[in-house]
This record gives C-alpha cells, structure tokens and sequence, in this order.
C-alpha cells in the first residue's frame, strides 16, 4: 500500500508562539527550525522507501525541505486544516492510498514506533491515529487519504476517532510514548528537559545563547 508522509510545518516566524516568554523570539524560530530539518533527517535515513511531502506556505522551509528529498505542495492559506486537506488531495491525485500526517515538532522521533505504525494492519477504509500527551493528534494514518475530515484543535484525537466512528470507519488508537510528547507549552519543555535526544541538546544550546 503506497503511503504518503505528510508534514506540514510554518515559517518558523510563525511557529511555537505558546513558548513565549520562557524563550525569546530568536529562541523560539531556531528551535522549530531545527525540530523539522530532525524530522526531515529522521525519515530521510529510517524510512526511504515511503515518500514524504512537506506542505508549506514558505518559501524558505520549501527550500529546506527539498535539499531533504521531500516533494513540497505550497499552501498559502492560514490554518492547518486547510493545508493537510490540500496534502490530501495531492495524495490521492499521486496515486497514495494511505497518508500520514505527523507534526514537525515531536521531541523524541523513535523509528520502532514509527515501523509499528506504518506496519500495522489496515483495511479499506480505515483511520489510525496516535495521541498526543495532551489529546491533540501526534499521528494520522488514514486510508484513502480524505477518509474522514480533518479537525485539529483541542482533543482532536478525540474529534477524528468520532469522526470515524460517526461514518462506520474502522478507527485504532495507538498509544505511543515517544510520539505522544510534541513541543508546544512551556510544560513540555520541562518533559523535554528529561530526553537526551537531539532535540534536548538543541534547547540546552538556545538557552545557553539567552
């Protein structure tokens, strides 16, 4: 089953607001920043055979993601329903039966999860989803691409496993520790904090700078 890996990712201009004041704005463009070129990196070297697409509104991140070797779909509008559902139709229209849409800013990228997940059964249609620590939605693997809507927000988890069962799509939870811990509020930089993964390093950099 041919899979698209989707990443949508902000001018780091734009990106991790919600760390404000705990890191400056400098701080904060540097560690999104280097968060996505780790993820780029991590599914450039565990996962090759899947092909990735990274969807943006920036021309710098564009730019950064094809020296990757991702494929790049540029979505100007505000929001990211708008841009996974405008990744989704690019997969369907590439011919991807499966999409996975996984966040730029996971603090600790296992690749024993992330075989888990690509390699779990699925049938046609289904959904498989991974939450975050928070209820957001750390991994989306739906199948066809547009199966059900999109809803991120508060709990989303929680709104697309509704969503799937609203329509009498097949949904499963996968409860993974490392992918659940994403960086968003002042909280998870303190979890981050207790990680030795590249990420860790990076912050213990910026805060050295400050």
């Amino acid at each position: 089953m041919r899979t698209n890996i989707v990443i949508p990712m902000k001018d780091p201009l734009l990106s991790k607001t919600r760390l404000h004041p705990h890191l400056s704005s400098g701080q904060r463009q540097a560690l999104a920043l280097s968060m996505f070129k780790t993820t780029l990196a991590f599914f450039k070297q565990h996962f090759s055979q899947h092909h990735l697409l990274v969807v943006t509104g920036s021309d710098f991140i564009a730019d950064i993601a094809r020296n990757y070797g991702a494929s790049v779909l540029i979505e100007s509008k505000l929001g990211l329903r708008q841009a996974v559902e405008s990744a989704a139709r690019w997969s369907l229209n590439n011919d991807f039966q499966s999409q996975l849409l996984i966040p730029a800013d996971i603090a600790e990228l296992d690749h024993r999860e992330f075989e888990r997940l690509l390699m779990t059964h699925r049938p046609v249609p289904s959904v498989v989803l991974c939450p975050a620590y928070d209820l957001g939605t750390n991994a989306l693997l739906t199948t066809p691409p547009n199966v059900i809507p999109f809803l991120y927000g508060i709990d989303s988890s929680q709104a697309h496993q509704s969503a799937a069962h609203e329509r009498g799509i097949a949904c499963q939870v996968m409860n993974l520790p490392a992918l659940a811990l994403d960086i968003d509020t002042p909280d998870d930089l303190e979890l981050l904090a207790l990680l030795s993964s590249p990420i860790t390093q990076e912050l213990n950099k910026l805060c050295k700078i400050a």
